[in-house]
């Protein structure tokens, strides 16, 4: 076997029509125009999915397409015909070997964003579908097709009603520079939308915020003709008075309270509570569906908020950082991003971490003048085609695709404390500065604009790469400076059937490091990446035999690690070249390195 050494060394998922659904944990703010300090509305949502996620930004151009087209996005969801015309949109991918249908996020043209929440656990499960329904589809056709939040919705519905909806409870968020609205779509047919009002917050972590409904407000009420004689019929709402309905209450008829209770849905919303309001309401059937702030609220308090860890989880376990589920900013969130919708959509301004937020700098950026290149490694076409059917090779591990780095750079800040504070000092000077300068890059594109929009365009796209460099070079030089062990996998290959089977980690001894002293209780090896149920993978293989002997012939003592390679190879995917940490102390000082195999049936 050739002798390898790394250069660097240093996500509860469920099938759903033959594809993986997001995980549980998400969470999404809404600030109306009247609440926010700008006059702008402001919309923050991370993006939380569990195990291996790879993260591409693309900007996909506005499109004539032929007639007869038809999209084909789950291979078990409906068919749909194509519209002659598409609009051009900034697309997050969220790439995930099972596919994942409900966690993408998008800007179009027009200046409608669209994501979403996973509010399942609801009362509706066996609800029929046509042709195989539709899940993905409404997301990416809302991107394609809607002008505005309120166009957003209409299309929401209509899809919703032909085909029916596959999951079994979510709401999309829709916004514009004028509106956002919510909807809560159900399994099947029904739903209900609320328009956000212009002076309050709407919050939501991962079960329906939705309360009292007033059905005869058509301006900021939109719902199923039948969704209220359903709950009826199945026994989840009775009026108090017959006939009245103004005691319905949609998250108490569509959803069991042991949803809304869950500690990840009830912490989440309280830690927002207690950030925005400084109380934190211990009943959690309480809790609003919004707010109205004292006080203007700014991108950088909704940052805030996204970036929260609740203050009733245990920080001290094993010498880890834990991201919690019950965190709005937690171990899963793999991008979080803050939108400033402004008047003129090309002005807009989404502040997205690459990372997990807390770890990871926002990053201004303009979402209509297109990512920096190097922020996807796949062009959109191949990308579209990848999303529910990725190629081992396109969810590999490789260094050349830049969201390695950030990913790398947080696994290893996770278990080093003195490095993760001076990165989170570094990160308020970062995004402190690019506000100061956010205004001035704004008055030049405006000035640009009324000359020529195209170069305004040209000129933010700029900014948008000189920034994603910036950031992108932060987070390197993280990681080289948590780089300073080798570690070696003794085998090119690791089997997720091997039951009984070990695997040889060698960490080597350098001058001033001394691997001898290396501190066997405390040592684990296997994927950083989070467990199936959002958490940190507490399955990684612990050693069941450490020896000492010159691996390398440089007259030192390496430390030669046996571990199993069942938990080695946990949460990880078969055909996939995956990146496997090793995680120790020396001398008592935390100490992580990693190297790369192939993982085979």
């Amino acid at each position: 076997m050739a002798f390898k050494k790394t250069l660097l060394a240093a996500s509860v998922a469920a099938l759903l029509v033959g594809t993986a659904m997001s995980a549980q944990a998400c969470f999404t703010v809404v600030v109306g125009k009247d609440a926010s300090a700008t006059g702008e509305i402001l919309v923050g949502h991370n993006e939380d999915n569990d195990r291996r996620i790879i993260t591409s930004q693309y900007w996909v151009p506005a499109a004539t397409h032929k007639k007869g087209e038809m999209l084909v996005y789950e291979p078990t969801a409906a068919k749909i015909p194509q519209v002659e015309k598409t609009l051009g949109f900034w697309w997050t991918q969220t790439l995930a070997p099972d596919g994942y249908s409900f966690s993408d996020g998008f800007v179009n043209e027009a200046g409608v964003v669209v994501v979403s929440n996973n509010c399942g656990d609801t009362v509706e499960k066996d609800e029929s579908v046509n042709n195989g329904g539709i899940g993905y589809g409404i997301r990416r056709i809302v991107a394609e097709r809607a002008h505005t939040a309120r166009e957003a919705v209409d299309i929401a519905i209509e899809l919703t009603t032909k085909y029916g909806y596959t999951h079994e409870g979510r709401t999309y968020t829709f916004a514009d520079r004028n509106e956002a609205w919510q909807i809560a779509l159900l399994r099947g047919h029904r739903y209900l939308a609320r328009k956000v009002q212009d002076n309050e917050i709407s919050f939501l972590a991962n079960s329906y915020s939705f309360t009292k409904v007033d059905l005869s407000d058509k301006e900021n009420f939109i719902a199923s003709p039948d969704l209220i004689e359903h709950a009826i019929k199945i026994g989840t709402y009775k009026p108090a008075k017959a006939g009245d309905y103004s005691d319905f209450n949609f998250r108490e008829a569509y959803q069991p309270d042991r949803r809304r209770a869950a500690d990840w849905n009830k912490q989440r919303v309280q830690t927002f509570m207690k950030v925005m309001t400084g109380k934190m309401p211990e009943d959690h059937n309480a809790i609003p569906q919004s707010i109205i702030p004292k006080d203007k609220v700014t991108v950088q308090d909704i940052q805030k908020v996204m970036r929260a860890q609740s203050d009733q989880v245990d920080r001290s376990v094993a010498g880890w950082h834990l991201y919690d589920l019950r965190d709005i900013g937690n171990i899963d969130t793999h991008d979080s991003v803050v939108f400033k919708m402004a008047h003129d959509p090309l002005l807009t301004v989404a502040w997205r971490s690459n990372a997990r937020p807390y770890e990871t700098a926002y990053v201004p950026a303009f979402p209509l003048a297109g990512p920096a290149a190097a922020q996807s490694f796949m062009d959109p076409k191949t990308g579209t085609q990848a999303q529910f059917h990725a190629t081992a090779e396109q969810l590999g591990y490789s260094i050349d695709r830049n969201v390695y780095t950030f990913v790398l750079a947080q696994q290893f800040l996770d278990w080093m404390p003195d490095l993760r504070e001076d990165v989170i000092e570094g990160i308020e000077d970062f995004e402190k500065s690019k506000a100061e300068q956010l205004p001035g890059i704004e008055s030049r594109a405006k000035t640009l604009a009324t000359v020529d929009r195209e170069r305004a365009r040209r000129f933010l796209h700029e900014f948008n790469v000189l920034n994603y460099n910036e950031a992108l070079g932060a987070a390197s030089r993280v990681l080289q400076k948590a780089a300073q062990w080798d570690v070696f996998v003794t085998r090119d290959t690791l089997s997720l059937s091997d039951e009984k089977g070990t695997v040889d980690v060698v960490l080597f001894s350098k001058k001033g490091f001394d691997a001898t002293k290396l501190d066997q209780s405390v040592t684990e090896f296997g994927s950083a990446w989070s467990d199936g149920n959002d958490e940190l993978n507490r399955q990684r293989a612990k050693p069941v035999k450490v020896a000492f002997k010159d691996v390398n012939g440089d007259g030192m003592q390496d430390a030669v690690i046996t571990f199993p390679v069942k938990g080695a190879v946990a949460t990880t995917f078969e055909g996939v070249n995956t990146e496997l940490f090793l995680f120790t102390k020396v001398n008592g000082k935390p100490v992580a390195g990693y190297d790369t195999v192939k993982i085979v049936k």
